[in-house]
Parts: C-alpha cells; sequence; structure tokens
C-alpha cells in the first residue's frame, strides 16, 4: 500500500511538472510570433533576436534531458535489475538532449557568421551542427520504438512507411529536393551538403512514421503525442525555408521559423514525459508494460489512400504548368511507384483479412465445440444438481422419519413401562394387604405389559435389523379359521366383547403359509382394527377365493389360485394420498401423531414384508369417509382341494 502510495505522489508531482515546462514552451513561443509579426526594429536587429531566442530557449529543457545521465552511465557499466526496455528508454533523452545541442550550436554558429560576416559561408560548421541533430533524433526514436511485433504487423508497417515516404518524397522532389539538386553548387560537397537537409526532413517523417506504430502503447502514448507534434514543427518550418530559399534567395525573419524553437523546445518536453513513464515502468512489473492493441488505428489505415490523390492532383498541376521536365518526370515516376505499393498493400490486406477470416472461423468452431462442450457439462451439473436435491429431500425425508419414530418409540416405550410400573408399585405398597385375586389381576397386567413391551421392541429391532425375513418361511396347509380364531383368541375377552366380530370365513377355505407369518399378520390388522373402530362397532374377518373379490389387484397372466382375506373395520378411513405410505418403515398418520392411538408405525410395514415373503400382496380399500372405516386385505397361495 505504500508503494502504491509513493507511485502516485511520484505521477502526481510529476504532472504538475509536466504542465509547468508546457506554460514556459507556450509563454516563449508567443512571445517570438508575436516578436516575427511585429517586426520592430530594423531586419539586423529583429533577426538577431529571433536567432538567440532560436539558439537560447531549447537550451532551458537541457536539465530534463541529462538529469539522469550518470544513473545511466551506471547501470550500463553493471547488470541492473531493470528490463532491456526501461534501458533503453533511459537513453532516449540523452539523445533528444544531444539534438538539442546539435541544433543550439548551429544557431549560434549563424549568429557568429552573421554578426560579423552577414552571411555564413557553405558548407561550414554551421551546417555541420544542423545536421548532426538528425542522426540523434533517429536512434532516439528507434530506441523508443524498439518492441517485438508480429510478422503481419511488421510487414503492414514497412508498407505504410514506404508509402507515405514514396508520397512525401514526390512533394519534395518537385518542390525543395529536385530543385536543390538541379541547382547545383560549387563543389560536389556543398552539392552534397544542401541536398542533406530536405534529406533530413525524409528522416524526420521517417521518424513520425515509426512514433505512429508507438502511439498504441498506453503507457508511451503522451511521449508519441509530444515528438510528433516537434517533429511536424520542425518538418514545416525546415520545408518552408527550404522552398523560400529556392524561390527568393533569402529566408531571414520568417514568421514560420518559430517551428524550430517550438519542434526543439517539445523534444525536451518529451524527453520529461520519458523521465516519468521510466519512473512509472520501474515500478510496475515487465508484464505490465507496453500495454498495446494489435490492430492499427484508422488514420493510419487510411494515410496511403489520403496520399494517392494527393499525388494524382500534383500529377495534373505539373503538366497544366510550366517547369523543369526532370521534376516532372519525377512526380510522375513517384505517381507510378506510389500505386505499385498501394497494390502490393491491397495485396497483403486481402491475404491477411483470409488469414484472419480462417483464424475467425477456427475461433467460432472451437467456441462452438468449448459451447457444446459446457452445455454437456451444465446438463450433467443439472442432473447431479437434481440428484443432490433428491438425495436431499431423501434425507430430509428419512430424517423426518428418525424424529417420528424416536417420538413414537418414546411414546409407545413409555405406555406399557408406565403400566408394568404402576402395577408394580401398588404390589409393593399393600404388600400383605391383597387378597390373591388382586394380586393376580396386577400381576397379570404387568405380565401383559412386559408381553407387549417385548413385542414392540422386537418388532422396532427386527424392522432396523431387517431380520423379518431371516429365515425361509415354512409353509403348511392351514385352515383360514381356525388361524383366526386362534389369533382372537390372543386379545382380552373384554376387547371382544367391545366390538361386534364378525367372521366371513368357509370351514373348508386353505392357504398354503407359514403359521407364525400368517398368525403375526392377522395379529398386526385385527389390533389396528380394535384400535381405530369405536367401541360398539363391527368388524369384519372375511376370506375368499381368488377372483371373488372385487377390486383385488391381481395380474390377468398370475393364474395360480389366491385366497384373498380381509379386515374391515368401522373407523375414521383413510384419503387416497396416504394409502401410499402406509406401508413404509415408521409412518403414521399426521392425525395420529397427536391422538391418543399409540403405534410405531411399523405395523403395516412388517404385514407387508411377511405377505410378500410368502408370495402374496397387501392393500388397502378405502373411501377417506369417517366411519365408512377402511378394508385391509391380503392374498396368499391357495391349498389344493380337498385338504
Amino acid at each position: 500500500m505504500r508503494e502504491e502510495e509513493k507511485l502516485g505522489t511520484m505521477n502526481s508531482q510529476g504532472g504538475r511538472s509536466l504542465w509547468r515546462s508546457i506554460s514556459l514552451i507556450v509563454v516563449i513561443n508567443g512571445s517570438l510570433l508575436t516578436w516575427l509579426i511585429l517586426k520592430p526594429g530594423s531586419l539586423h536587429f529583429y533577426v538577431s533576436v529571433e536567432t538567440s531566442i532560436i539558439a537560447v530557449c531549447p537550451l532551458l529543457m537541457l536539465p530534463y534531458c541529462f538529469s539522469g545521465l550518470w544513473d545511466t552511465l551506471r547501470r550500463s557499466t553493471r547488470q541492473a535489475e531493470d528490463s532491456p526496455s526501461i534501458c533503453q528508454l533511459r537513453w532516449v533523452p540523452i539523445l533528444l538532449g544531444m539534438a538539442i545541442i546539435s541544433q543550439s550550436i548551429g544557431e549560434a554558429f549563424f549568429i557568429y557568421y552573421y554578426q560579423f560576416f552577414n552571411q555564413a559561408p557553405f558548407p561550414s560548421l554551421e551546417d555541420a551542427a544542423y545536421l548532426s541533430a538528425y542522426p540523434a533524433l533517429l536512434l532516439a526514436v528507434l530506441l523508443l520504438t524498439r518492441r517485438r511485433l508480429p510478422i503481419v504487423a511488421r510487414l503492414r508497417i514497412l508498407l505504410d512507411g514506404l508509402i507515405v515516404m514514396t508520397g512525401v518524397f514526390t512533394f519534395s522532389w518537385y518542390f525543395i529536393l529536385g530543385p536543390t539538386v538541379l541547382a547545383g553548387g560549387p563543389t560536389l560537397f556543398a552539392q552534397i551538403v544542401g541536398d542533406a537537409y530536405p534529406l533530413g526532413d525524409l528522416v524526420l517523417i521517417c521518424c513520425l512514421i515509426l512514433l505512429s506504430t508507438r502511439s498504441r502503447d498506453l503507457t508511451l502514448r503522451p511521449v508519441v503525442i509530444i515528438l510528433s507534434l516537434g517533429l511536424i514543427a520542425n518538418v514545416f518550418a525546415d520545408s518552408i525555408y527550404d522552398y523560400r530559399l529556392l524561390q527568393t534567395g533569402t529566408s531571414l525573419g520568417a514568421v514560420t521559423d518559430v517551428g524550430w524553437a517550438l519542434g526543439y523546445m517539445l523534444y525536451g518536453l518529451g524527453a520529461q514525459a520519458v523521465r516519468r513513464v521510466t519512473t512509472r515502468r520501474a515500478s510496475l512489473s515487465e508484464e505490465n508494460e507496453g500495454r498495446a492493441l494489435d490492430m492499427p488505428q484508422g488514420w493510419l489505415v487510411l494515410l496511403p489512400y489520403v496520399l494517392v490523390p494527393a499525388v494524382g492532383v500534383l500529377y495534373v498541376y505539373t503538366q497544366y504548368s510550366e517547369g523543369d521536365p526532370a521534376l516532372k518526370g519525377g512526380v510522375l515516376l513517384g505517381g507510378i511507384v506510389l500505386i505499385g505499393l498501394i497494390l502490393v498493400w491491397q495485396y497483403f490486406a486481402v491475404r491477411e483479412t483470409i488469414f484472419s477470416n480462417k483464424k475467425l472461423y477456427s475461433m467460432q468452431q472451437e467456441l462452438h465445440a468449448n459451447n457444446q462442450a459446457l452445455g454437456e457439462a451444465n446438463t450433467r451439473l443439472e442432473e447431479q444438481a437434481a440428484q443432490v436435491a433428491a438425495a436431499y429431500e431423501q434425507q430430509r425425508h428419512l430424517n423426518e422419519l428418525k424424529d417420528q419414530f424416536l417420538l413414537n418409540v418414546n411414546h409407545e416405550l413409555r405406555t406399557p413401562l408406565t403400566e408394568i410400573q404402576g402395577y408394580l408399585d401398588l404390589l409393593r405398597e399393600y404388600h400383605g394387604q391383597l387378597d390373591t385375586t388382586t394380586q393376580t389381576t396386577f400381576l397379570n397386567h404387568a405380565a401383559r405389559g412386559c408381553e407387549e413391551l417385548r413385542c414392540l421392541v422386537n418388532n422396532v429391532l427386527d424392522a432396523i435389523r431387517g431380520d423379518l425375513l431371516g429365515r425361509v418361511p415354512q409353509c403348511a396347509d392351514l385352515s383360514v379359521a381356525t388361524v383366526v380364531c386362534q389369533v382372537l383368541d390372543l386379545f382380552e375377552p373384554k376387547k371382544r366383547q367391545d366390538y361386534h366380530i364378525e367372521l366371513e370365513i368357509p370351514e373348508t377355505l386353505t392357504v398354503s403359509a407359514d403359521e407364525h407369518y400368517l398368525t403375526r399378520i392377522l395379529l398386526n390388522l385385527l389390533s389396528n382394527a380394535f384400535k381405530y373402530s369405536p367401541p360398539h362397532t363391527s368388524v369384519v374377518v372375511s376370506a375368499t377365493l381368488s377372483g371373488a373379490l372385487s377390486g383385488a389387484p391381481f395380474r390377468e397372466a398370475d393364474s395360480t389360485p389366491h385366497v384373498c382375506i380381509c379386515v374391515k373395520d368401522a373407523g375414521p378411513g383413510i384419503s387416497s394420498a396416504d394409502i401410499s405410505f402406509l406401508f413404509e418403515r415408521f409412518v403414521r398418520l399426521k392425525r395420529d401423531l397427536v391422538g391418543s392411538v399409540r403405534g410405531t408405525g411399523l405395523g403395516l410395514y412388517i404385514s407387508k414384508q411377511l405377505v410378500e415373503a410368502m408370495g402374496g400382496r397387501i392393500w388397502i380399500e378405502s373411501s377417506g369417509v369417517p366411519g365408512e372405516g377402511s378394508r385391509f386385505c391380503f392374498t396368499l397361495p391357495s391349498s389344493p382341494p380337498g385338504i
């Protein structure tokens, strides 16, 4: 956090310093422009003041150029921690400062010759100083723009540069370079030096093209804009100077001379901006350096097309104006070369478009495959989510059953225990005071509670451990009427007297079943009938052969004879929505949870397991209307006739 605050403070200070320099440049060049427009005093006076300002004012920017010279030299002599791009950027302000010094030295020689000889010899030390600024500027821009680019991007930049250079060279040939070459000079060396000035302007234009390739670097964009403005100002001032020199023979005191002071002061401002970028990049990781866009900007794409009509207009102008045939031939040649480069540019543009379309198609195919895989993964996730939801719902249902079971078992265990404890407490408290009959009655009640408790615990353990079918059913031919009567004898006489028990069972009807299993099934069903039926109502036990009972769920393909045994009560009835759940473990109706009827929810579950173990089925028939009761039916295989 402290490093981020420090970096923010440095950026804020650097921004204020940059704006102060911009204000200084505006004030100085505004004053110079006013001086050139007013032209006070004699020609010699205001030209001397002008050249002095042009020579001295750019030197004010030198502290920004050479402030990091010692640090740059020290880092270049040993292995520094900076990345290669930062090391290159540290040399850019120094090279820009050398260009400013070269320009100022050239202006100083011009002032010397103008003051003492009224005219500078040609060529002279003034020309050497002026021309030495161009290599320094070119090298600074090369270090600024040096970065890895794709082959297609480099080829595009090369063609754009050739097109721009050809168009500019064509104009320069007709207006400046051609007349300078044709004018010649007193010596070959003088002619070479004279031609070097317009060629130097072409070097500056090349620098502009190189800067345009770096304009998409977000961190260097302010530097690129500042240096581009400086190069444009210098090229404009040089071009006007050469044109006026060729047309009038003199070029002193022109308003456009402000372009030299402005351009070189902007180079100093660019050096200051580079120092700021270097400081920021040294605080960031190399991965964040030079964030650039791969696609060129719109004006760069349209630039070659703009030059074609411009050169065409120049060619038409040369055909209807007088001039040297060599100049007109140069314009024609430049136009032909420019058109050829445009065609080559278009060819590579089409190739790049085709390549991009293929790459886009490949990416679309890959994206489609990824989307399809993602869709399949989403489908699997949805299935897994549904399974998880179902498992969660099942687990929640099991938890509810567990809670309900614990509640029921707690209630069912407490009731017989309370009965046993109550009678035993009476026997202990009134020991020796009760007659034999009363003691026997109390002991029978306690024994019945123990038996009820034992049956309850056995049912729970059998259901939990799954031991209901721990042995193979021992089937035998049993008389249904006999077994039903034996089960009824197991109930208390008083309970049998409280209900009207009706038996509708043929005496000759027999089944093939396990006697213990059948007894347990009938005991569960009759117990439920007695618990849920009001006193003095009818409990009907019936048995018929298969097919005689309407609604029995027999399969049509099942031709094996069965006996259907039913127990009908006069209880509150069961709704159709609750019937499907009654044969599950620990399930009781909501009305029974708050009622006085005891139960564990295991009786019907155990009966279902036992019936299916003997090859039969069990179901419930009920209208759900209170008072009409329910009928619990199950089937067992019938014994052969005559037994």
